[in-house]
């Protein structure tokens, strides 16, 4: 129904501080693990517009062997979307108005549950909002990821495995809201592994933490250096000679890893991105992790998430380990 989208955009672009507003009971958010709901004009769907959508929500997830797409889509056209659809967790509107002056962009977050979010992207023509979802395709997909991984937290913070939130507030005095069948850990010095330990769709958390010495954490050279000491002392392989490696090119030898700056939780973190394979072994898969600085301590702390489920898909379980590692406190 065109009027509630653009009830909910007339909405979601009005700045509004929500004071003597009065506190809603909401319900939990619905839909299945990274789906969207993508609601959109007819007349935009069937126009060379629908290239550039799926450019965005279907665009590859970084950092795995094999090509997944950032989103399980579900689309419905405008004049579908009624109440039953509310209550989705993650959700984006595409709309073309011609009574706009300019492309606009606006958030709403768990207006009808919780979390959620709702995006809405909206311009005067097809040729216009075609350039602003070109230019501002990153801080879309961004807006929708974090709504994926605030869904993860949210489960995360009811369900959680206390052996490894225990075993880590004795190793290093923190916490973590780990998945509640990760009932595996082994403790090190200033390390703790914790592991589901199962033959498909095997998640896996580390934290550690190491000296800090005024170094630029984006130093991807530093971050493999460090990252590769530790596994191969805290976790190696069944047979001699086997612990866990970051992958490499074959010709260059470079490790294959991508790091970023990212902000969460209002801190700086180093978000690293990669492949990890067991030396001499032929265990592997993808990992991420999160690095921060402790300055009062002269620390770097590090957690992260790797997976191993060579015959499934991985982008759901990479997620789920990026939401373990926004509870590490």
């Amino acid at each position: 129904m065109k009027r509630i989208v653009w009830m909910l955009l007339a909405v979601l672009l009005v700045a509004c501080s929500g004071e003597g507003e009065k506190k809603k009971v909401l319900v939990s958010s619905k839909g299945l693990p990274s789906e969207l709901l993508l609601v959109v004009d007819k007349a935009a769907w069937n126009s060379d517009l629908q290239d550039s959508i799926n450019g965005i929500v279907k665009a590859q997830v970084p950092g795995l062997m094999q090509v997944e797409e950032l989103f399980r889509v579900t689309r419905i056209l405008s004049h579908d979307y009624e109440a039953t659809h509310t209550t989705f967790h993650t959700k984006l509107f595409v709309k073309v108005d011609k009574t706009l002056d300019k492309p606009l962009m606006g958030t709403r977050r768990n207006e009808h549950a919780k979390p959620q979010v709702e995006l809405v992207v909206a311009a005067p023509s097809i040729d216009v909002l075609r350039e602003y979802l070109m230019l501002n395709s990153d801080r879309i997909k961004e807006i929708l990821l974090e709504a994926q991984i605030d869904k993860r937290v949210e489960l995360l913070r009811k369900k959680y495995s206390k052996k490894v939130d225990d075993d880590l507030k004795e190793v290093l005095g923190m916490s973590v809201r780990a998945p509640e069948n990760m009932k595996a850990t082994k403790k090190g010095e200033n390390f703790l592994w914790g592991g589901t330990n199962l033959l498909e769709k095997d998640l896996n958390l580390v934290v550690y933490t190491y000296d800090w010495h005024g170094e630029d954490l984006q130093n991807v050279g530093r971050y493999v250096e460090v990252r590769d000491s530790v596994m191969k002392h805290n976790i190696p392989g069944s047979h001699e000679g086997q612990w866990m490696q970051t992958v490499r090119e074959k010709e260059k030898g470079n490790p294959i890893v991508e790091c970023a700056e990212r902000v969460i939780n209002g801190r700086k973190v180093m978000e690293a991105r990669g492949l990890w394979e067991m030396r001499n072994g032929a265990l592997g898969g993808p990992f991420v992790s999160l690095s921060r600085v402790d300055t009062v301590a002269r620390k770097v702390i590090v957690g992260e998430g790797f997976v191993y489920s060579p015959s499934t898909e991985k982008r759901d379980l990479v997620r789920q380990m990026e939401a373990v590692l926004r509870t590490l406190k």
